[in-house]
């Protein structure tokens, strides 16, 4: 049955193959298919480009035209004639008929004038036709050259005809060129006629300038015999392999300007374009000629489609063969290889129960890491609960004495204090107290954390320290340099199962002008130097050192042991880590931090003043909701102190309750980690009955889902526990105040 579906395999490769095969030729086809059509594009848009060219010449010669009129007061007809023949129209302007003036004649009167002051210029037969009433009219005075067809048209009315007036007042009204639709030129006067079009611009006796023209004189004007033009537009184009039609706003035969040869009743590929051309829209579609189509002859996709195939049937056969003499080896192998089959089995099992060993060990190493750890901080704890318990204990004995009590009470609060500041270096050890990036001495930093460093490393390894003098201040998260250090520290423990040295040391630092490139880009630097004597790494595993979860160990999920996460914030703080290590040689990792330049050039901040602890007013009343009653009872009970009138719930839900049948509460003090309702909720809500009531939190630690949650807390303010009466007055004036 196995060989038998084994059989199938060559089969199911050819089918394969020949889809594949099939999948390969359409996509050559759709290939070929793209690079034809952006071919024809080019094709078009060199078209196109060629009208907008032709177009945007005959407008510039219209608007010399107009200037030459506008440089004189007085045009004479030579004048004109000499103009129009420097500019040599047929060589440079073909299917230009010609260039011309027509007057604007606003009355029957002044067309009587115009005719008469044409008689006195020697021009007795001129006469503004056609006959007849009209708002308005025109005369076309000059037209050059003055031949056979242009000479049949002077003293044409064109404001007679609507499509020519439709362009003239559009060019009077907008003080610009404007071309007309389609027409048929008066000098059409040969049995072989051509459409046309024509191109206007107004001329005013201040020539246009000012917002409202005072006088229109006439217009400038260039008749156009449609094919003409376009012919000579196309002549640099090679149009075998499309046909260009080009339409006066819309695609309809009547309205048709030039077409370059015939349409195929189906082309293979046709564009639209709409283009603007001096103020009206022009239709131009291009569509693919015999020549075009059979530019493409080479069958490709069929090419590649045999082709896949006949390759995927050889591959079949092939398999075939390899499969039928693969089975004839394995039958005769199979009679020789029970045994080796068993002893395999065993070796699995062996190494099964090795790997297994392995991971307990490491487990066993790891839980007697953070024992050692944690059994160092409940020492320490123990050492400030005894600073606090002892001194409450004195207090009490000497009640009779107050210089003693309020020693013993000053020494209960010391201890507090240092055991509130241990809870926060925990909190920042174990990324839960928000961090920020700060200038920084890192030589005060490595002493504050000497204590927890001995911890760390345990009795067998000996902690040195090597600090600059002059050790310049450098920019970085002090919470997450100390995280990272004791990283380094823990791994060097690990590094060094006999005992051994474990080496901190700090230095400035001055790359040269030759770094190599990747180093980051500032140029002076504090190293960080963690150097320990174990038994180093070879050269393999020092190269993946810095990769995520390389080791065995939980790198980067909360038990602050691994480089990945030192490398992680040593990059995006914008240093460099840097690792030299070789086997029974020790370890040695550098931080390189970038100075901070821009404290030690600004003079030190003066110390903020003590201006005294803020008080309250009666009618300020407070609403505190916390759920640790004694914690409440303090809060409520310093509040009042400082003159406030409180308020105090034990929960969510018993503070909204006070919130709807008290108006005046002014602040709302809540905590955040409270069973049921939490604090951003409620204060979500709060704000959605009061949104003007102010907020501030009280909290210690704010676990992950509270701090990820989808509540808003806009720009609530945050007071951390645990606080004295002067920090509580402090935040609680502030909130109030806004």
């Amino acid at each position: 049955m196995q060989r038998s579906r084994r059989d199938l395999i060559p089969l199911l490769v050819f089918l394969l193959g020949l889809a594949a095969s099939l999948a390969a030729a359409a996509a050559v086809s759709h290939a070929e298919a793209a690079r034809r059509s952006a071919r024809f594009e080019a094709l078009a848009d060199n078209a196109v480009g060629a009208i907008n060219a032709r177009m945007l010449a005959q407008l510039t010669l219209l608007r010399a035209t107009a200037g030459f009129f506008k440089a004189s007061d007085d045009v004479r007809s030579d004048e004109f004639r000499n103009f129009v023949a420097r500019l040599r129209l047929d060589r440079y302007y073909p299917g230009v008929l010609g260039i011309g003036y027509a007057a604007y004649l606003p009355d029957k009167a002044r067309v009587a004038a115009f005719e008469r002051q044409a008689s006195a210029l020697g021009f007795p037969d001129l006469r503004v036709w056609p006959p007849g009433t009209r708002r308005d009219y025109s005369a076309i005075e000059y037209l050059e050259p003055l031949d056979r067809r242009n000479r049949s048209a002077i003293g044409y009315d064109m404001l007679s005809e609507p499509t020519r007036r439709e362009a003239m007042d559009a060019a009077r009204k907008g003080n610009t060129a404007r071309v007309s639709g389609r027409v048929r030129l008066v000098q059409e006067i040969d049995p072989v006629k051509q459409p046309g079009f024509l191109i206007y611009l107004a001329l005013f006796d201040n020539g246009g300038s000012g917002a409202e023209p005072r006088h229109l004189l006439g217009w400038v004007y260039s008749p156009l015999r449609a094919y003409d033009l376009f012919n000579a537009t196309f002549a640099g184009n090679d149009l075998s392999q499309l046909t260009v039609e080009i339409f006066d706003v819309a695609a309809n035969e009547d309205q048709l300007l030039f077409r370059s040869g015939p349409v195929q009743a189906r082309p293979s590929v046709q564009r639209i374009r709409r283009i603007d051309t001096v103020g009206r829209t022009w239709i131009v579609r291009l569509t693919s000629t015999p020549r075009f189509d059979q530019a493409e002859t080479f069958p490709l996709p069929i090419v590649v489609a045999g082709g896949g195939a006949l390759i995927s049937l050889l591959v079949a056969i092939l398999m075939l063969q390899q499969q039928r003499a693969t089975a004839r080896t394995e039958d005769e192998v199979a009679l020789r290889t029970a045994e080796l089959r068993d002893a395999n089995a065993r070796l699995i099992d062996e190494g099964s129960a090795r790997a297994e060993a392995e991971a307990q060990v490491r487990q066993m190493q790891k839980m007697e890491a953070i024992g050692q750890l944690t059994g160092g901080i409940a020492h320490d704890f123990n050492n400030m609960l005894a600073i606090i318990i002892g001194n409450i204990d004195l207090a009490e004995r000497r009640a009779d004495d107050p210089d003693r009590v309020r020693r013993a009470v000053g020494h209960a609060r010391e201890g507090a204090i240092r055991a509130a500041q241990l809870t926060q270096r925990l909190l920042a050890f174990g990324r839960r107290q928000p961090l920020a990036p700060r200038a920084m001495d890192a030589n005060a930093l490595i002493l504050g954390m000497a204590e927890l460093l001995h911890r760390a490393l345990g009795k067998g390894i000996r902690l040195e320290t090597v600090l600059a003098d002059g050790l310049w201040r450098c920019f970085a998260d002090p919470a997450q340099l100390e995280n990272a250090i004791v990283n380094l520290a823990i791994n060097a423990r690990d590094a060094t199962p006999d005992g051994g040295t474990v080496t901190i040391a700090t230095a400035n630092l001055r790359r040269s002008a030759d770094t190599p490139a990747g180093s980051s880009s500032a140029s002076d630097f504090v190293s960080i130097t963690v150097r320990d004597t174990g038994h180093g790494m070879p050269e393999e595993v020092a190269a993946r050192a810095f990769e995520p979860f390389f080791t065995t160990k939980d790198v980067g999920r909360g038990t602050g042991l691994g480089l990945s996460q030192v490398y992680g914030f040593v990059t995006q703080s914008g240093g460099t880590l840097e690792l030299i290590s070789a086997p029974e040689r020790g370890t040695t990792i550098v931080i390189l931090l970038p100075r901070d330049q821009k404290s030690e050039a600004s003079p030190p901040e003066a110390p903020a003043r003590d201006e005294g602890v803020p008080t309250g007013r009666a009618d300020e009343v407070i609403l505190v909701v916390e759920d640790e009653d004694q914690v409440r009872r303090i809060t409520v009970e310093t509040l009042c102190e400082l003159g406030y009138s409180v308020l105090e719930a034990s929960g969510g839900e018993e503070a909204l309750s006070v919130i709807e049948k008290k108006p005046e509460i002014a602040l709302l003090l809540t905590d955040i980690v409270m069973p049921g309702m939490n604090g951003r909720r409620l204060a979500s809500l709060v704000r959605q009955q009061r949104p003007e009531l102010p907020i501030l939190y009280a909290t210690g630690y704010a676990p992950e889902e509270l701090r990820g949650s989808d509540e808003d807390d806009g720009d609530i303010p945050t007071l951390r526990k645990p606080f004295q009466a002067g920090q509580v007055a402090r935040a609680v004036r502030q909130a109030l105040d806004g």
